[in-house]
């Protein structure tokens, strides 16, 4: 399988101490949204899926990174399972369709919409599958051919969602918790 990152969830990759993001279902933080994308790398490299870095989600993260972005780098790039992928000529092509298609459509940022559809571009001459995003833009331009799954909508790992079962259900009972 091929999957791809945006930044709204390569952020979590890179940085374990970033603020969850909000749960579109709930309004609330993402619970156990480490969890989720510890359990999401598992997954992933079990399966042997590769997984592309778009530049622009890359560059985004960058910006953030800082001073560790040349860490950051290495480890992408020395890793056998993350694959950066360019904006290149069959990527520009794939973008300008797509940007035809868009035209006179209303967007509220123009600069973030073009950030969006590149990754998507990139993605789809990258043969991608699915790619992780918490980006609702990102969702509408991947169109029906790529599915786009965001962090709230990620597993969690099998033992934390079996506890997280048990609890829900003994914690309605008024002798939960209470020995003898």
């Amino acid at each position: 399988m091929i999957a791809a990152f945006d930044a709204t969830v390569l952020v979590y990759v890179v940085d374990e101490n970033a603020p969850a993001p909000i749960d579109p279902g709930t309004g609330k933080p993402v619970t156990d949204c480490k969890q989720r994308i510890e359990y999401l790398l598992e997954t992933l490299e079990k399966d042997d899926a590769k997984i592309v870095i778009p530049t622009p989600a890359l560059g985004e993260v960058l910006v953030k990174a800082q001073q560790m972005a040349p860490e950051l780098l290495r480890q992408l790039n020395s890793s056998k399972h993350f694959r950066i992928a360019p904006f290149d000529a069959r990527a520009a092509v794939e973008y300008s369709s797509m940007h035809a298609q868009r035209i006179g459509k209303a967007t509220t940022n123009r600069t973030k919409a073009k950030f969006d559809e590149q990754i998507v571009a990139i993605s789809r001459v990258e043969n991608v599958h699915v790619i992780y995003s918490d980006d609702g833009d990102i969702k509408k331009l991947a169109g029906p051919k790529i599915k786009v799954i965001g962090i709230a909508e990620l597993p969690l790992p099998p033992a934390k969602a079996q506890s997280d079962m048990f609890d829900q259900h003994y914690s309605q009972d008024p002798n939960y918790g209470k020995w003898g």
